[in-house]
């Protein structure tokens, strides 16, 4: 697999056994396009079926943000903005599904700040850096939305006291206090970000494939559950906006 023009939004490389994909938009924040969403769900889905990749590493471009979560601002061809927030919700599940489905380790490397749904993928991968300045924030509060999906990934990760302090707050959790509450796996200095992704993805990756993919899907049945009803309860909402 080559790597990818760098005018694309996600770009596309291998490094030895890893696929790495890099969110390239770091002038919005790196905030996802439907499109982006898209391409990240198939090369994750793909990578399952390639037996030269034996782990993926997810992370972006730019010196401050990670991911700023999916892009709301982005208008459709069609301009039916009710459509578009389906589109949105349908594709970042499908994400959210890719990274936690896949058989294969997925590390996210965090080149700077994770938030709404940059956040989620971060908490749902099998290990995450970060570069010592990053942080993870689930700051939909703020923003005068709720935040079902959030609450219950954080609910399964980390039990309520997890979910109240950062959903209800609203507020940013350095990468130094995340790597203590054990939602990062290590911190770096910047020019050692790429080396410690990848050394935790030769880790995960050296293990026992079948094992690691069984471990995987029998760790994250809780989880998957919690995004089911979440899902449902975000459908609901979604409905009485649309009713008024």
């Amino acid at each position: 697999m080559m790597d990818a023009p760098q005018d694309e939004l996600v770009l596309i490389a291998r490094r030895g056994a890893h696929l790495v994909l890099t969110l390239n938009r770091a002038d919005k924040a790196n905030a996802m396009t439907v499109a982006m969403v898209e391409a990240l769900t198939a090369q994750i889905t793909q990578a399952a079926n390639d037996a030269n990749i034996r782990a993926i590493v997810l992370t972006a471009n730019g010196d401050r943000v990670f991911c700023a979560g999916v892009d709301v601002r982005e208008k459709p061809a069609d301009g039916d903005m009710a459509a578009q927030r389906e589109r949105r919700s349908h594709a970042l599940a499908a994400l959210q599904d890719a990274v936690i489905d896949v058989p294969k380790p997925v590390v996210v490397s965090l080149n700077g700040t994770a938030t709404g749904a940059g956040a989620m993928i971060a908490l749902m991968a099998d290990a995450c850096v970060a570069v010592d300045s990053a942080s993870i924030g689930l700051p939909e509060i703020d923003l005068g939305i709720a935040s079902f999906s959030g609450a219950n990934i954080l609910t399964v990760i980390g039990g309520r006291a997890l979910a109240l302090d950062l959903i209800q707050n609203g507020r940013k959790m350095p990468s130094g206090e995340a790597l203590t509450r054990g939602l990062v796996r290590t911190v770096a200095a910047r020019a050692e970000l790429e080396g410690a992704a990848q050394a935790a993805a030769d880790v995960l990756a050296a293990k026992d494939a079948q094992a690691f993919a069984d471990n995987k899907h029998w760790i994250n049945r809780g989880l998957k559950a919690a995004l089911a009803e979440a899902r449902a309860e975000h459908a609901r909402h979604r409905a009485k906006a649309v009713e008024k």
